[in-house]
Formats: C-alpha cells, sequence, structure tokens
C-alpha cells in the first residue's frame, strides 16, 4: 500500500481510462515524493496498481506511449497515467472538498 501520511508534498495524479468506447479520467493521490516518480522508484504500474486494488504485470501491459506513461489492461479495461504533479497536504484536502 502506498498511501501514507508522512511527507509534506505529495503525488496527485490522473488515470486515464478507456473502457470500451467510453473514456474518461480519475485522480488520485499517494503520500510520495514526486521525486520517488521522476527517479522511477515509483512507477505507473505501481501507480495504477494501487487505483484500481490489483496487481499488474508487466504481461498486462499494452504499451509504452509517446508521452512516457506505460498503458495497461485492468480486467476490461486499458489504463494509463495522464498527469502527475507535487501537492501539499493543504491543497489535497482543498481539492478533495471541492472535488
Amino acid at each position: 500500500m502506498l498511501r501514507m501520511w508522512g511527507f509534506v508534498n505529495m503525488l496527485i495524479y490522473t488515470i486515464e481510462i478507456q473502457d470500451g468506447e467510453q473514456r474518461y479520467s480519475e485522480w488520485d493521490y499517494v503520500d510520495v515524493d514526486i521525486q520517488d516518480y521522476n527517479d522511477g522508484v515509483i512507477t505507473d504500474r505501481d501507480l495504477l496498481s494501487e487505483f484500481f486494488g490489483t496487481e499488474l504485470e508487466e504481461t498486462d501491459r499494452v504499451a509504452y506511449r509517446k508521452e512516457h506513461t506505460e498503458e495497461y489492461w485492468v480486467g476490461e479495461l486499458t489504463a494509463y497515467i495522464g498527469k502527475v504533479s507535487s501537492i501539499t497536504k493543504e491543497h489535497l484536502e482543498l481539492v478533495r472538498e471541492y472535488v
């Protein structure tokens, strides 16, 4: 489980999902430093596994997208990480309140 509350800044990210012909976006956060993501300590597969609550394998990978993100099969849909950014705990609380 990645979600903890130890860092001052956390990682907020969007998940781009395609379910048949329907495309939509979701968002989530984890309490890790963005530098860990930039350095590859936390991967797109880790974030997607956390979001969907399932362990993704290398064989689930559909494609390596030109935006340097990996797209994976998750059940009957495909998903990839869209945007990744750093956010403070205080700003996250505001986002959670209004989104």
